[in-house]
């Protein structure tokens, strides 16, 4: 899968990273990648669906490097997360999660 399709799956040709599929923008790093680096889970959760695009990337470039860790990240956009379901998946990636970002997130966005 190349990097610049990377997370666009699911819900039509301009859903993107806003149709709500976890597992599309989920990114885990191969057995090659994983051999003798340790491995960090990060879950975040943004306003805004273009830094999940920019997350994804990073992530795949530093799964590519030689560097000492590797990284299993997913990420939400905080409307998916008002769907039980997704609140559930999100509760369930946190619970074995090195780091939790949460970008970009306002008092009223949250209050709506």
């Amino acid at each position: 899968e190349s990097d610049e399709i990377a997370g666009l799956g699911g819900g039509g040709a301009y859903a993107g990273y806003t149709a709500s599929n976890t597992a599309a923008r989920r990114v885990v790093p191969s057995e090659q990648q994983r051999e003798g680096r340790r491995l960090v889970k990060v879950v975040y959760v943004v306003l805004e669906s273009q830094y999940q695009a920019s997350m994804t990337s990073a992530v795949r470039q530093i799964n590519k490097s030689e560097g000492g860790v590797c990284i299993e990240c997913v990420g939400y956009l905080l409307e998916e997360i008002r769907d039980p379901q997704l609140l559930v998946e999100l509760q369930q990636d946190l619970k074995d999660a090195n780091v939790f970002i949460c970008s970009l997130l306002f008092v009223q966005e949250l209050a709506e």
